[in-house]
């Protein structure tokens, strides 16, 4: 057995991986205009999906939830949906977020995976 296959475990998941572009910054700003989140836009979210085969499945995925995603996104800023954009459409989605699909997820640490309800 090679020293990668002893540390590296596939997973059995897919991953979204998005990070803001400018208009999810500025509709933050547009709420909190005192405040400086600049270097917070910098760091991307990893959402763990099931384990698709193909980032084409995984688009007909993201299609489907991008509300969930995008929600969950705005709420990390914002938990009064009043403030939130009206409506929010896939087209907005992709606007307002860079995103890549990956099919292959690696666990390099031994043991269980620790989840973290809230």
């Amino acid at each position: 057995m090679t020293k990668s296959a002893e540390v590296f475990s596939n997973v059995r998941r897919s991953a979204l991986v998005i990070s803001p572009k400018e208009p999810l910054f500025n509709w933050v700003q547009s709420i909190f205009p005192d405040e400086d989140n600049s270097d917070v836009f910098n760091e991307p979210d990893v959402y763990l999906l099931p384990d698709y085969e193909t980032t084409e499945e995984m688009e007909r995925w993201l299609k489907r939830n991008f509300e969930w995603v995008f929600c969950e996104q705005l709420n990390n800023w914002c938990t009064d949906e009043n403030r939130w954009p009206p409506k929010l459409t896939f087209k907005m989605f992709k606007e307002w977020f860079n995103y890549s699909l990956y099919t292959m997820v690696w666990d390099s640490v031994a043991g269980p995976i620790d989840k973290i309800e809230y």
